[in-house]
């Protein structure tokens, strides 16, 4: 029987200045509440989404963060990441 290997999820660092802020995997980066409610309103018109919601509007956001770091190939944030992470400064990103 043969097993599919896991994919090595991708980690992240944000710093603001020289200071280290997030240092943990891409899907588990804080993103704000306001987001996640508007994008669940969005994605399923849900406007109080049970968790079932939050983890499908988190899985989603994520593979945005996610392809916006890849294609972007630098270590300066992108929009995206500013607009959806409760971070309020971040002045660079490494993607692992």
């Amino acid at each position: 029987m043969r097993f599919k290997s896991k994919k090595q999820l991708p980690l992240l660092r944000l710093y603001s200045g020289n200071s280290l802020i997030y240092d943990g995997l891409l899907k588990d980066v804080p993103l704000k509440e306001e987001v996640i409610l508007q994008k669940s309103l969005e994605f399923f018109d849900d406007p109080e989404p049970c968790h079932i919601h939050r983890s499908a509007v988190r899985t989603r956001l994520t593979a945005e963060l996610l392809k916006e770091l890849t294609e972007r190939g630098e270590e300066v944030p992108g929009p995206l990441l500013c607009a959806y992470s409760e971070f309020s400064e971040i002045t660079r990103c490494i993607l692992a």
